[in-house]
This record gives C-alpha cells, structure tokens and sequence, in this order.
C-alpha cells in the first residue's frame, strides 16, 4: 500500500533524513545510534514504499550482520538477533500466504477452464 497523503508523507522523508544526518556506524554504542535511528529510518521507508517484504528482507540482512553474540553491547548481543529473527518470521509467513494464494488462483482457473470445455478430462 502506497501512501500518498502529503503530510505524513514529509514526515516520513524527515524520518529517513534524519537518519541520514544524525546516525553514524560504529561511532557511538548507544541505542539511539544502534537501534532507534535505524528503526526510524525502517518505518520511513516502509511508509515511503509500502512494501513490508522489502523492508523485512532489508531488516533481516541487516540485523543479522551486526550481530554479535559475543559482544558486550545490548543491542548486537540480543535485540539485532532478535530483530532478524522477527523479519525472517514475517518474511516466511507472507512468502507463504503469497504462495498459498497463487496455488488457489490456479487451481480455480483449472477449474473454470474444464467446467468451460464440458466432455474433456475428468
């Protein structure tokens, strides 16, 4: 779903610029830098494009390769990891509905195609 409305719209944008002024890897190990200017600048984008599974494969290759489960720090030690984990979820589940659904537009289109040629198949 594609937002178009031009308020939330500059919001999202301020959202992505910030992330791009302010954040700064490897600099500053705090959580702001590490965790919520990375998740503003997810959600803007989300907004921005509208499409989850883009942002979830963009999380999940992201958080997986600043994992560190050896680390000293909170967020490499325990939320990245989760955070990969939540967006292979999300991607697995919608994948799988995705797919589920265009098995069953097939076969209703099989359907309607042997209904229409009545004598052929079984």
């Amino acid at each position: 779903m594609l937002h178009t409305e031009p308020g939330p719209r500059l919001l999202a944008l301020l959202g992505v610029a910030l992330v791009f002024v302010f954040y700064r890897p490897g600099a500053d190990p705090s959580l702001v830098n590490s965790v919520l200017l990375p998740l503003i600048g997810l959600l803007s984008a989300w907004y921005l494009t509208g499409s989850i599974v883009a942002i979830a494969f963009a999380v999940m290759l992201l958080a997986a390769a600043h994992t560190d489960l050896d680390g000293s720090r909170v967020a490499e030690t325990l939320i990245y990891p989760l955070f990969a984990v939540i967006a292979a979820a999300t991607l697995v589940v919608i994948l799988s509905l995705r797919f589920r659904d265009a098995m069953q537009r097939r076969r209703e289109a099989r359907r309607q195609a042997r209904q229409e040629r009545p004598g052929e198949g079984g």
